[in-house]
């Protein structure tokens, strides 16, 4: 099962670094395309034309998980506690994960994904709350720190998929 898994993994890498490398073409002038913020609007504009390339989402992936942070500095102003603080920031990541996914033009593409995250979380959709809470308390996190944890993780991308893509973020 685990060389399965990283089978899928080393797959996948591949794919990505060929979809980021081979045949990229520079972006349009003129207006940027629409992102969506749902996956309805996503599949709604695929069928309107829109096709964004694996590196727009990827982009868009980056940006919504961006939104993370000076989202959960407002809900600590309005004194929202930390596990529920938690639960938002990871909401966030997780609904990105299928906003974008939505966006792909490749069934493929989007099945390696889920067939990674069914290997990794179990769930092809990726790690629930309850499993971003058991991993906290496997590191030996409690409390409030088990959340903060939660929050801090869900801000983070994968550095290596980012540089696939020539995409740097700030820490």
């Amino acid at each position: 099962m685990r060389a399965w898994s990283r089978l899928l993994q080393i797959l996948l890498f591949a794919l990505l670094i060929l979809a980021a490398g081979c045949g990229r073409t520079p972006l349009p002038d003129g207006p940027p395309k629409p992102a969506p913020t749902s996956i309805a609007q996503a599949e709604s504009l695929k069928q309107g034309g829109v096709a964004w390339t694996n590196e727009e989402i990827r982009i868009h992936y980056n940006r919504v998980v961006a939104t993370i942070g000076p989202a959960d500095e407002q809900w600590k102003r309005e004194g929202i506690g930390a596990e529920e603080r938690a639960r938002r920031a990871s909401r966030i990541r997780h609904e990105a994960r299928l906003l974008c996914r939505a966006m792909m033009s490749s069934a493929v593409e989007v099945e390696l994904l889920r067939r990674r995250d069914q290997e990794k979380y179990g769930n092809p959709d990726g790690p629930t709350f309850e499993q971003l809470v058991e991993s906290g308390r496997k590191k030996g996190l409690s409390g409030d720190a088990l959340y903060e944890g939660i929050i801090a993780s869900a801000q983070r991308t994968d550095e290596a998929v980012n540089a696939a893509f020539g995409i740097r973020r700030s820490p």
